[in-house]
């Protein structure tokens, strides 16, 4: 056990030096880049030297935060979701924008207050909202207004931007694709008066789905009309959002690509993805033999550790299979020879009990602090281990 800890860290230890960047070095390329807008004066801009992975797009520098920055976390109400929605619509996104020609930037093309009227519901002050409206007033009572708004819930949260940026022949880079995150209720939750009781209302994904595809029609139609967006080709991915206390996000459940020139959605592609919490009922119904091997590891580490307080665990799933299981383990330590040997055996009940079919991650925390970290990718033997001095 202690060897193979040993050569682990080792070899963390030098991949962190492989992928280290030369911040002296003086060869960074230099593009123009003409996604400004015309208004503002040219600037070049730098292609980093080093990326992350072959799966991850390289950013341009100086970085470009979106130009909605902010409305995300004011309109999903699931933190988890906020980052399930970005992270996979940049993922859904490389089947289209190939990260080996394309360039990742936020959201340039919708504005801040531009895609706060879209979220809107559509009434005569705002008309550009995409949400159904409801004719309430004054005289609308409390039952009648209850009963709108479960006819007609806010289907819509928030639409997220990505944009994917192209190096032309003349050293220059443009925008050469957008994709968008069309994110959705699964659950409307309102008040008929301010300060008054919360109700909530279920939405059938079906009924979320057909509501999405209008939605798709009408922001693609709104992009087209901007200067310079007639033929950049859009891939639109519709996320279904968790419940507002779910312990796991939402997914991804369809997507399509609108071609330049287009403003037609021909087709929908359908997602097999989800967010499976461990230890569920869920989890035991969709994956026994997992569900049970992770209820094993909670009990074994329960054996030798008295002041251990549990494990809590997230699957990540796509067409039925296991992807990736991140597994947080909260336990209170005294020092760091308990931390080391605490790593040391979980790392030994890594590699007995699962499989390496699938990415594994297990978290080491104490007091919201992390302790240690034990990673293995999809198809290796040995976990890698990194141990945080305290």
């Amino acid at each position: 056990m202690k060897r193979l800890y040993v050569v682990s860290v080792v070899l963390w230890v030098v991949l962190l030096a492989g992928c280290a960047p030369d911040f002296s070095s003086n060869d960074q390329e230099e593009v123009i880049d003409e996604t400004l807008p015309e208004d503002v004066d040219q600037e070049t801009a730098i292609i980093p030297n080093y990326s992350v992975s072959e799966a991850e797009y390289q950013v341009l520098l100086p970085y470009r935060l979106s130009q909605s920055r902010g409305v995300t976390t004011n309109q999903v109400s699931n933190r988890l979701d906020i980052t399930a929605l970005e992270d996979d619509l940049r993922r859904h996104s490389t089947t289209v924008f190939d990260p080996e020609s394309y360039f990742f930037q936020e959201g340039q093309k919708i504005d801040y207050n531009e895609l706060l009227s879209w979220l809107e519901r559509e009434s005569d002050s705002t008309e550009q909202g995409l949400n159904p409206s409801v004719d309430i007033d004054d005289d609308t009572s409390t039952d009648d207004k209850i009963e709108m708004e479960r006819e007609n819930p806010k289907y819509l949260s928030h639409i997220l931007e990505q944009n994917y940026l192209i190096r032309t022949d003349d050293n220059s880079v443009q925008l050469a694709g957008i994709s968008l995150g069309i994110a959705m209720k699964s659950n409307y939750r309102f008040q008929t008066e301010v300060g008054g009781p919360f109700y909530y209302e279920d939405i059938g994904q079906n009924e979320m789905l057909a509501e999405a595809a209008d939605i798709t029609e009408e922001v693609v139609s709104r992009l087209r009309a901007k200067d310079g967006l007639a033929e950049i080709p859009i891939m639109v991915g519709i996320y279904r959002e968790a419940p507002r206390d779910g312990l796991v996000p939402g997914s991804f459940v369809a997507k399509t690509t609108i071609q330049g020139g287009s403003e037609n959605v021909d087709s929908w592609e359908s997602i097999d993805e989800s967010y499976v919490l461990f230890p569920s009922s869920e989890a035991q119904d969709i994956d026994p033999n997992l569900s049970s091997t992770v209820d094993e590891f909670k009990s074994e580490i329960a054996s030798y550790f008295p002041n251990y307080v549990g494990v809590i665990g997230e699957g990540f799933y796509q067409d039925g299979e296991i992807r990736r299981l991140i597994l947080d383990i909260p336990i209170e330590f005294y020092g760091q020879a308990e931390v080391t040997g605490f790593t040391q055996y979980v790392y030994g009940l890594i590699m007995d009990s699962f499989q390496p079919h699938f990415d594994i991650e297990v978290n080491i925390k104490s007091n919201d602090r992390q302790e240690s970290l034990i990673v293995r990718e999809s198809g290796n033997e040995e976990p890698f281990v990194h141990i945080y001095q305290r």
